[in-house]
């Protein structure tokens, strides 16, 4: 089951609706997205995919809650590798392929992959 969105109370920083491209791996599929929206502590990447890969990722992230991983993306030329937990989810199912999927990343802490 897809957990629900932490609504603006529950939330610690402000979100800010940014675009910028995300890539990380769930379920050994590489995925990439855009950010819907990000703050200090996270983001909301959105993303789409063929109905074999929603499957397999959403079996993963239903097997083990909070699951972690890394997340790495250019912003202001300054490339980032950040390590993120995710905190909730949601499969959206338009009626054909692809599917969209959206993931909340909660992101503990910060370094930059060196070149």
């Amino acid at each position: 089951m897809a957990e629900e969105s932490p609504s603006p109370e529950q939330r610690g920083y402000e979100r800010f609706m940014v675009e910028v491209p995300v890539s990380f791996r769930i379920g050994g599929i590489d995925l990439s997205g855009t950010t819907v929206n990000a703050s200090d502590e996270g983001m909301l990447v959105e993303f789409y995919l063929s109905s074999k890969a929603a499957l397999t990722i959403f079996k993963t992230l239903n097997k083990k809650p909070n699951h972690r991983l890394e997340v790495e993306y250019l912003y202001e030329q300054e490339r980032y590798v950040r390590e993120a937990e995710i905190t909730h989810f949601q499969l959206i199912f338009p009626g054909s392929e692809p599917y969209r999927f959206k993931v909340g990343f909660w992101i503990p802490k910060e370094y930059k992959r060196e070149q």
